[in-house]
């Protein structure tokens, strides 16, 4: 019997490890693998996910419960009575049956105690919520950054000042005919987006189609004229990749570009949604729409958010449903304009470092006004 109990602390340590991003790549991997191969170790897993999101659902209670008692004494004072309704007739009548669920109770909670401050779940909880990567723009950033700007503007030409826009974000090139992809959370009512690298300058861009449920949304640069002639380095991964593969990222959490590395950790993304990926990669504000790209240089995916309690945890919609949304148009003019090369990518057997100058200019910064 004890043990069991050993086994138990052992294993829910292992799972808060694992569900607040702390284990290592290689032992993400090792995880994973036991909970596709381990089925008592998968059930031992699940059994974990509902205790923690009940005693989640407890402490909401309790939390509502203070908060009404603490409307209630400003409100009333000790001018009236909280009076339990047929309290005589309800003690007399389940009086018993109570007491003996009260006993149950009370064990539960100092056995769920145990469990659970080994794994740290009394100190920090689990948010079962997934962040968007939208970057909102303040107006104090823009403040900063035109002081900065104006120390400089001296040494440099001349440069048209744009007011700042209300949210930012990635996007990434379908092809070298202007057409590229977002996160439709980011562009949603937005009355007019711009994309800039260092390539094309600034230009506006026009929606050409969206999917709200995959969170995707295509776009068409009007000025494509420094990308028409430019060889396009991109192949779309129709097959899903696997775990553990290697991938990395190019986004605009910035300024500048950022790159970001690190692995395939799960097949399925946020609540076990086969749409996504999860990537073991720390993804920001601003990497939404970005690309997810295998160390062949073929795009696997489009970042879409991050897990609120695991900072290297992060999601991103699955290429093939770049392909069916692109499919669904029924403009077939536009869908042949978007037709995606699944050709051997560009980008194979070159290092990294030249891998990502050739996809630079293809991976823009988007800027998203509103009214």
């Amino acid at each position: 019997m004890n043990r069991i109990k050993e086994r138990d602390m052992r294993n829910a340590e292992l799972f808060d490890k694992y569900l607040f991003g702390e284990l290592s790549v290689e032992q993400k991997i090792e995880f994973e693998t036991q909970l596709k191969n381990d089925i008592s170790f998968a059930d031992a897993y699940q059994k974990h996910i509902k205790l923690i999101q009940t005693i989640h659902a407890h402490e909401q209670r309790s939390d509502l419960k203070k908060i009404l008692s603490k409307i209630h004494r400003q409100e009333f004072a000790n001018e009236t009575k909280i009076i339990p309704l047929k309290e005589e007739t309800f003690i007399k009548k389940h009086g018993r049956t109570f007491a003996v669920a009260a006993s149950v109770a009370v064990v539960a909670v100092i056995g769920t105690i145990m469990v659970l401050s080994a794994g740290g779940y009394l100190l920090k909880q689990q948010s079962n919520a997934i962040t968007d990567l939208k970057r909102d723009v303040t107006g104090l950033k823009y403040s900063q950054d035109a002081i900065i700007e104006g120390l400089k503007v001296a040494a440099r030409k001349p440069h048209k000042n744009y007011a700042p826009a209300n949210i930012e974000g990635t996007g990434f090139a379908l092809n070298n005919k202007g057409y590229f992809i977002t996160s439709y959370h980011m562009v949603k009512n937005a009355d007019s987006v711009f994309v800039t690298n260092n390539t094309i300058g600034r230009s506006v861009a026009k929606l050409v189609t969206s999917n709200p449920s995959l969170d995707i949304a295509i776009y068409k640069i009007e000025d494509n004229s420094a990308l028409k002639d430019l060889l396009f380095p991109f192949s779309f991964k129709d097959n899903t990749s696997d775990i553990g593969d290697k991938v990395f990222t190019l986004g605009y959490p910035r300024r500048d570009i950022v790159y970001g590395e690190g692995a395939l950790s799960s097949s399925t993304g946020f609540n076990n949604d086969t749409t996504m990926y999860q990537i073991s990669i720390p993804v920001n504000p601003g990497n939404s729409g970005g690309p997810l790209m295998d160390e062949h240089g073929n795009i696997i995916g489009v970042i879409r958010g991050k897990q609120t309690s695991a900072e290297a945890t992060g999601f991103a919609i699955k290429s093939n449903f770049i392909k069916q949304t692109i499919d669904s148009l029924k403009d077939e003019t536009i869908k042949d304009e978007l037709t995606l090369s699944s050709k051997k990518s560009k980008l194979k057997g070159l290092k990294r470092s030249e891998q990502i100058k050739k996809i630079q200019p293809f991976v823009f910064n988007v800027m998203v006004y509103k009214k």
